[in-house]
């Protein structure tokens, strides 16, 4: 075979598997944009939240459908990391909310949970979480939003007592730990007239996308 020849073979097997493999890659990147549309309306059904920034947000966070439940621990776990260090017994005290919520260690939501206890999530995430909450409570009647406050209070409390009293950390929650409680108790906050910041959507999609 002509050496001229050869080569065009090559040369065209080379072409041939250049464009299967970008062929192959834009194919990917089709089924990536549509894995991530459809988990965002997921998501997004499951929240009951209709904000692209708050959804997306969740979502770049490691949150899906199938792990909602991990909202609950996320102040918990604020709470538990207030101080940029998380104590055995704080750990301790997050894994019993996890079994009390009925939430499988083995699940998506109980791995993302052992990553937050492993390593101390983005600030982002409870800012997240305060935008979720405060437009939920927006849409709840205000006596089941006073049971999910106090719920939720009732459990952060419980993370910020968990670590016994030593002649150094004092009584009861320390600084920064009550600074967190208070800023869930405020996430709950809803002024008389029921409108808030989320009112519309746009003081709630800057609060969002300000984390960004």
């Amino acid at each position: 075979m002509p050496q001229s020849h050869l080569l065009s073979e090559r040369e065209k097997a080379l072409e041939e598997l250049f464009f299967r493999k970008e062929n192959e890659r834009l194919i990917e990147a089709m089924r990536a944009r549509k894995t991530r549309e459809e988990q965002l309306e997921k998501l997004s059904e499951a929240l009951g939240v209709d904000s692209p920034p708050i959804v997306e947000t969740l979502l770049d966070l490691g949150l899906r459908e199938t792990n909602v439940t991990a909202l609950m621990l996320a102040p918990l776990v604020t709470v538990a990391w207030a101080d940029r260090q998380l104590h055995p017994d704080e750990r301790r005290s997050i894994l019993k909310a996890e079994h009390d919520l009925g939430i499988d260690p083995k699940s998506d939501a109980g791995k993302l949970l052992e990553l937050w206890l492993d390593h101390r999530p983005h600030e982002s995430l409870f800012d997240a979480w305060k935008a979720y909450v405060h437009e939920l409570a927006r849409k709840m009647p205000p006596e089941e939003r006073a049971k999910l406050r106090d719920e939720i209070l009732s459990r952060a409390r419980r993370i910020a007592h968990a670590v016994e009293k030593t002649l150094l950390r004092g009584e009861g929650p320390t600084e920064s730990e009550q600074r967190v409680l208070d800023e869930i108790e405020a996430a709950f906050e809803v002024p008389a007239d029921g409108s808030g910041k989320g009112s519309g959507g746009g003081g709630l999609d800057q609060a969002i996308c300000s984390t960004t």
